[in-house]
């Protein structure tokens, strides 16, 4: 699985203290910190948005932030 849902990179992001809503995490979207690709239809029921975070761009914008890759995948799985 290569991508995650907003609401789980809510929860990472908010386990690291860097923010903490699903409001913060579209707002990194926005200003492209954060890559997306679209949910497929059966994957759509289990988030309210039509849309899934990529990891490797949460993996670098947590690297960017000073966050190594054994925390990152602590919190992750």
């Amino acid at each position: 699985m290569n991508k995650i849902t907003v609401e789980k990179t809510a929860h990472i992001l908010n386990d690291l203290n860097l923010c903490f809503s699903e409001g913060a995490v579209k707002s990194l979207v926005q200003r492209k910190l954060l890559k997306t690709s679209p949910l497929e239809y059966e994957e759509r029921r289990n988030s309210k948005y039509n849309f899934a975070i990529s990891i490797k761009s949460l993996e670098d914008y947590l690297k960017d932030k000073g966050v190594t890759a054994e925390e990152f995948k602590k919190l992750y799985l």
